[in-house]
């Protein structure tokens, strides 16, 4: 199990945190990850796929790759671009260009195989939270008692519920849960769909793949949420009820509180 918790100073607030990352009940491996950078207030979970090996060192590779492009753009005084960082890579929106460059290293390493990853990553930047992501790794807001899902899972079966085929309680156990429509690594090139939103004092964001949310209702992820513990309880909770559920997948749940 990988464990990471502290307090980021920024703005007016602090970034109270915590990510567990948990191979659960029935892999072998953990193909998910994730990465904070404190100094850039960047957090992000993926979740890779390929197979044991592949999937976990998609998942690596793609932090990697953010962590380098991220720690490029925030260096005005480094003007060597890295190798598969192109010029049209920093004209985009700079979680774009994160992704497009991750998604560079990812498929490089693949080498023609079929690793990939998810990706999902939060960037605070003056009084907001910019966010990305590619797959059905999600972000959460959870603010007056509410629990709102911040992006649209890239899935079949999420493009079956937008269509009206299916319901929400059929995503999650549905035989084509699994297929992903976009990926990091799988393709030259990615588009990964883009958000930002105001941050408020007492806001929750919690980043978490998708072995919470296969296993877990969003009543139940609410539930928690509404129970006052601090992130390190939350997200302790979290992986524990996922694991009681069941613990298909690996399970990575990473909470910011705004204080």
């Amino acid at each position: 199990m990988k464990r990471l918790d502290g307090t980021i100073p920024w703005n007016n607030f602090h970034l109270s945190y915590c990510g567990i990352s948990d191979r659960g009940l029935i892999r072998k491996e953990n193909e998910d990850d994730f990465l904070i950078m404190e100094g850039h207030r960047l957090f992000c979970v993926a979740d890779g796929m390929g197979g044991q090996v592949a999937g976990k060192l998609a998942s690596q590779t793609t932090l990697e790759g953010v962590s380098r492009c991220m720690t490029y753009l925030a260096d005005t005084g480094d003007n060597t671009i890295p190798y598969g960082l192109t010029v049209d890579m920093l004209g985009k929106p700079r979680l774009a260009c994160v992704a497009q460059f991750a998604n560079y290293l990812v498929h490089q390493k693949a080498d023609g195989s079929s690793m990939g990853s998810t990706l999902v990553a939060g960037h605070f930047t003056e009084n907001r939270l910019d966010f990305a992501h590619v797959g059905d790794s999600r972000l959460y807001l959870w603010r007056g008692g509410q629990l709102t899902q911040l992006t649209e899972d890239h899935s079949l079966v999420y493009e079956l519920y937008k269509m009206g085929n299916i319901s929400r309680e059929e995503m999650r156990s549905h035989n084509l849960r699994n297929i992903i429509t976009r990926a990091i690594g799988t393709h030259p090139q990615v588009e990964p769909s883009l958000g930002s939103i105001d941050v408020l004092a007492g806001d929750l964001f919690l980043f978490c793949s998708d072995g919470l949310t296969t296993m877990l209702e969003p009543d139940e992820i609410a539930a928690v949420l509404a129970a006052g513990l601090n992130p390190p309880g939350i997200v302790q909770t979290l992986v524990a009820k996922a694991n009681e559920a069941g613990g298909r997948d690996n399970i990575t749940t990473l909470l910011i509180a705004t204080q």
